[in-house]
C-alpha cells in the first residue's frame, strides 16, 4: 500500500482570508455612505407601516432570504419582529410553469406590494429578465428599490430612479462578493435595530 500523501492546506486557508479582508475594506471605503442610506430607507419604509420585500435570483437569492429572516427575527438583539417578507420560491415554480419565469418576482410584488413598502433585490450581473420585471412592478406600486448587485451598470441598474440605492459590488471573485454583500446585509440589519431602538448596552 502506498504512503498516503499529506497536503497542507492551510496557507490556502489564509490566502481567502486575505482576499476576504481586502474585499472588506474595499467596500467598507466605497459604499459605506451607500450601505447608511439603504438603512434609512427601510427604516422610513417602516416607520410609515410599510413592509420590505425581499428577493433575488440566484445564490443572490440566499442573501435576500437573510436580511428578511434577521428583520423576521430578533438579529443580535431581542426586539419585536419587523415586517419584512421574502417572496416565495414555491408560488415562483408555479408563476414559472403556468404563466412565464420572467414573472416570478413581478407577479408577487403586484399582488402583494402597496405604495410605500420597499423592495430589497439581490442579483449577479446586469439583472436577468425577471429581476427587470420586479423593478418595472416595484415602480408600478410605487415602492422604493434597494438593488444589491456585483456589477455597476447594465439594464437592472438603467431602470433605477433616483430615490432608488444601488449597491454594487464590483468584485471579480464571486464567493468573496457574495461574502461582502452578506456582510453589508448585516451592517443594514445592525443600523436598522440601531435607528428605531437606539444603540444597544453590551
Amino acid at each position: 500500500m502506498k504512503d498516503k500523501i499529506t497536503v497542507d492546506y492551510s496557507e490556502q486557508v489564509v490566502d481567502l482570508f486575505h482576499r476576504h479582508i481586502e474585499s472588506c475594506m474595499y467596500t467598507m471605503e466605497a459604499l459605506g455612505e451607500a450601505i447608511a442610506q439603504a438603512s434609512e430607507c427601510l427604516v422610513e419604509s417602516m416607520l410609515q407601516e410599510h413592509k420590505i420585500i425581499c428577493c433575488g435570483e440566484g445564490n443572490s437569492g440566499l442573501i435576500a432570504h437573510h436580511l428578511a429572516t434577521n428583520l423576521l427575527n430578533s438579529f443580535q438583539h431581542e426586539r419585536p419582529a419587523l415586517p419584512a417578507m421574502v417572496l416565495s420560491s414555491d408560488a415562483a415554480t408555479a408563476i414559472a410553469a403556468d404563466s412565464s419565469y420572467n414573472d416570478i418576482y413581478a407577479n408577487q410584488i403586484r399582488a402583494l406590494g402597496q405604495t410605500g413598502d420597499c423592495l430589497v433585490l439581490c442579483y449577479n450581473g446586469g439583472g436577468a429578465a425577471a429581476t427587470l420585471r420586479a423593478i418595472q412592478a416595484a415602480h408600478e406600486r410605487n415602492m422604493r428599490v434597494v438593488s444589491i448587485s456585483n456589477v455597476k451598470g447594465g439594464d437592472a441598474s438603467a431602470l433605477l430612479l433616483p430615490d432608488d440605492i444601488e449597491l454594487t459590488f464590483p468584485i471579480e471573485d464571486r464567493a468573496r462578493a457574495i461574502e461582502v454583500q452578506l456582510v453589508a446585509v448585516h451592517s443594514i440589519c445592525e443600523l436598522i435595530d440601531t435607528q428605531l431602538f437606539g444603540t444597544p448596552h453590551a
